[in-house]
């Protein structure tokens, strides 16, 4: 890893603490670095250009286009704060980044989840899972979860619920189901004693982390016969809050949104009013035309 980027490193960990950028900001460059065979001061507009060029050509998703470009574009803005002879930075967003349309949420469908949840036997497995999907948690915000942020006893007329750490340091308040609380107590019931505070605990007694929950699931999944992402439980959240015609904007302050036009997009897989348009729609048109058209199997 280049001297530049180690320094980047250290100072997205103070800028961003408990985040993934200050892994996969630096992964993300090296990678680019390597690549293009050049030092930062040297690398060039055209450089970018042909960087995009390589990764098309390697089938790299969109996506994970812009997160690169973002990348070094992060790193240079962070070398023209650290120094007034910083060298230019050679990604320009109206030229570079890629237009991406709009992207739905992969949700599960309700029969996968029961099968996940008939292979998942452990009590801290079940309970870890069943609040990322009852509850809309990130994977980051699971695993940051701490004994204190429980409020399992609330005051009479209020429900139970978790004090969640979210991006960029932001905090909401999530409330549990009675599934999920009953989940959550039968783990808490045998959770071993340990000095780290974190709800859920690996088998060192430590506190997880991110990757060793998505290992943990693709374990689960694979018992299972099925595959599903941590975030996958997100976007079933939204999803089924969706379904059941909470206001838009609860939707958003529950799965901790800064923008509301993020929430929008679970209306685009399960709208309500949609669904009941068309069916409406097809009944009329039905009655139009014959069930069997010319042409058709006899």
């Amino acid at each position: 890893m280049l001297p530049e980027v180690l320094q980047f490193q250290k100072w997205l960990r103070r800028k961003h603490p408990n985040t993934s950028t200050p892994i996969h900001y630096p992964s993300d460059l090296t990678l680019f670095f390597n690549w293009v065979d050049k030092l930062p001061a040297e690398i060039t507009v055209q450089d970018i250009d042909a960087y995009i060029e390589h990764c098309q050509e390697a089938g790299h998703s969109i996506a994970t286009q812009n997160r690169r470009l973002a990348a070094i574009r992060s790193f240079y803005e962070y070398l023209a704060v650290q120094s007034d002879a910083a060298p230019t930075n050679p990604v320009l967003p109206k030229r570079h980044f890629i237009p991406q349309g709009l992207r739905l949420p992969r949700d599960i469908q309700d029969s996968d989840l029961q099968k996940l949840f008939a292979a998942i036997h452990r009590p801290r497995d079940r309970a870890m899972f069943l609040i990322m999907l009852r509850c809309g948690l990130r994977v980051g915000e699971i695993r940051d979860l701490s004994l204190p942020d429980l409020y399992l006893e609330p005051a009479r007329g209020s429900l139970p619920r978790l004090w969640v750490s979210g991006k960029g340091g932001s905090h909401r308040v999530v409330y549990l189901s009675g599934q999920a609380l009953a989940a959550l107590k039968a783990w808490l019931n045998e959770r071993p004693i340990s000095e780290d505070p974190a709800v859920f605990l690996n088998k060192f007694g430590k506190r997880f982390s991110i990757t060793g929950i998505q290992d943990n699931l693709a374990r689960c999944c694979r018992k299972a016969g099925l595959w599903i992402t941590c975030h996958q439980f997100r976007h079933t959240f939204g999803r089924q809050m969706v379904e059941a015609k909470v206001p838009v904007t609860t939707i958003q302050r529950l799965l901790g949104h800064i923008r509301l036009r993020t929430t929008e997009t679970y209306l685009h897989i399960s709208d309500c009013q949609v669904q009941e348009d068309f069916e409406a729609a097809i009944q009329v048109i039905a009655k139009r035309f014959p069930q069997d058209l010319p042409g058709g199997k006899q």
